[in-house]
């Protein structure tokens, strides 16, 4: 009887949260809608690391952008011309600072910075809005006591920053208009 009792008030209760989940305009997010089919991605020339520019090719919140694109059925086209729009990464920049410093004059906090600049653009170069930048910024604190673990802590901080920028760059995408 007790087990019954039980069951009976657990479901009671979920379909209580589910009722006030509903009556606040909950709902699960689905698939993005963009006003193109296709776009061409054009990276940037250089990928900024502090002082060290490598090329652009590796900046890794192009490649999260079209993962998310093609994975709401945006065609990606190697050519402007063949596409609808154009994403145009003007430049992808990665800082890393130094916030203290122990007694000892060693590092202890830093801050690190992720900036994405971009345009959106059709094959005759009309802008769709305006240019955008995205800075994401984290600090962290370093204890060489636990280098390794402090090393894996940056790494994943700037995965997140990157998945960050990837994420906002396509909810921009999503409200961006066709120019008149």
């Amino acid at each position: 009887m007790k087990m019954r009792l039980s069951r009976l008030s657990s479901l009671i209760a979920a379909a209580g949260v589910a009722l006030l989940l509903a009556a606040c305009g909950f709902q699960l997010r689905g698939a993005a809608t963009y006003p193109f089919t296709s776009v061409f991605v054009q990276r940037p020339t250089t990928f900024g690391v502090g002082t060290l520019n490598v090329a652009g090719n590796i900046a890794p919140v192009v490649p999260d952008v079209i993962m998310g694109l093609t994975r709401n059925g945006v065609e990606i086209k190697t050519k402007i011309e063949d596409a609808d729009f154009a994403i145009r990464f003007l430049q992808v920049f990665f800082d890393k600072r130094v916030l203290s410093l122990s007694g000892g004059g060693r590092a202890r906090e830093f801050e690190l910075e992720y900036r994405v600049r971009y345009e959106f653009v059709d094959a005759k170069g009309r802008a769709w809005g305006e240019p955008g930048e995205i800075t994401i910024r984290r600090d962290f604190s370093f204890a060489e006591s636990q280098a390794l673990a402090k090393e894996a802590e940056e790494a994943q901080l700037i995965r997140d920053m990157q998945l960050d920028a990837a994420s906002q760059i396509l909810r921009r995408l999503q409200a961006v208009k066709r120019p008149a």
